[in-house]
């Protein structure tokens, strides 16, 4: 049997019934608030948008204008920090470079930017696109260091990356320097400031790792706030832990020996022998070595002051350990082959050189 197919009457019944369930007031009231929602959320959109367009067109003319900026001194950006704290992380890394920096760069001038970039922080190499992003802004900027982060979720820790120009295209597997933090970024104090002071530093001055390229003079402020860093263990770890003690090291050695200062002769010690105990010579063969003739080296000094045999056979044992440490390196063994090769040319080119006077003569 055919069922008969629904009346129109009853559809429009079904229909009056749901606007008598709905009175038309409340429906003339949500006409009314879409009319006044819709342009305030795209009123918002276009002014979100428009301070996202000019903020990036600001940060780029800044870029530009410390490319073309020609003030003496060193010229760091710092992008972005992501994180629910990355803003806190941010305005303290800035305050800590002006309150440390100058312990650790020797006084030299230096300035701030703000660079339109956000970067991955993490232990590994750079992606392609985070990569040419920091090429472009060092290539916009002209600037010596570029420094960005993250803080993580639960906001007790805090990963700050730093990139030279020279370490994105060097030999660093990542192509930039890491260090973490512990901590909110609220809570850092001055130990946090003199890490993060240090890094940097040693950044835009590699050559605070050669103590011997400046006065004792000049570097004995430097060792100073070194030590102060050293004495908060907690604050600095990993990488750059490793870094601060080999500065030491070497710069304790090179005054101790300039100025002739039994102190920092023992610290350079003290903390050579320290830093030994939890080495392990295979593992980095170079900075074992390093170690063992810098140990040495500050043992030999300091018995001239006091001479006592012991120590001064003790001293030798250590350097000698050194040489023959490297001798095993590849490094090593590369230089020394390039070394005897230039001996050989340099001695037959002094053999014909006689061999042609003599039979001109």
């Amino acid at each position: 049997m055919v069922q008969p197919a629904p009346s129109v009457s009853t559809d429009a019944s079904f229909l009056s019934g749901l606007a008598d369930a709905f009175p038309q007031p409340l429906f003339d009231l949500a006409g009314i608030a879409a009319m006044i929602l819709f342009p305030l959320v795209l009123l918002a959109a276009v002014i979100i948008g428009f301070l996202w367009v000019s903020s990036l067109v600001q940060r780029n003319a800044a870029l530009k204008a410390m490319q073309m900026d020609t003030t003496p001194g060193n010229k760091i950006l710092i992008a972005t920090v992501r994180g629910k704290d990355g803003r806190t992380a941010r305005d303290k890394f800035m305050l800590a470079m002006e309150k440390r920096l100058p312990d650790f760069n020797f006084g030299s001038a230096f300035y701030m930017g703000a660079a339109p970039i956000s970067l991955e922080a993490t232990d590994f190499a750079l992606s392609r696109k985070d990569y040419d992003k920091l090429d472009a802004a060092f290539e916009a900027s002209g600037a010596d260091l570029i420094v960005w982060g993250q803080t993580g979720a639960s906001g007790e820790e805090t990963r700050l990356c730093f990139a030279t120009p020279a370490t994105i295209k060097g030999s660093l597997v990542t192509g930039f320097f890491t260090m973490d933090l512990k901590g909110k970024p609220s809570e850092w104090a001055d130990g946090e400031n003199l890490a993060m002071a240090y890094v940097a530093g040693k950044r835009l001055r590699p050559s605070i790792g050669r103590p011997a390229d400046f006065r004792a003079e000049r570097f004995q402020p430097i060792l100073h706030s070194m030590s102060q860093l050293l004495d908060q263990p907690d604050v600095i770890s990993g990488d750059a832990k490793t870094e601060l003690e080999d500065d030491f090291a070497a710069g304790a050695l090179h005054v101790g020996e300039a100025l002739s200062q039994p102190d920092w002769l023992q610290k350079s010690i003290d903390l050579r022998t320290r830093a030994l105990q939890s080495m392990k010579q295979g593992a980095d063969p170079i900075r074992w070595a390093q170690a063992k003739i810098g140990l040495g080296r500050a043992m030999c000094r300091l018995c001239e002051t006091k001479f006592e045999p012991a120590k001064l056979q003790e001293a030798m044992t250590h350097i000698r350990e050194g040489i023959d440490s490297t001798k095993s390196d590849s490094r090593m063994q590369l230089a020394e082959t390039g070394f005897q090769t230039l001996q050989r040319a340099e001695q037959m080119l002094a053999d014909r050189r006689r061999f042609s006077i003599r039979w001109s003569v």
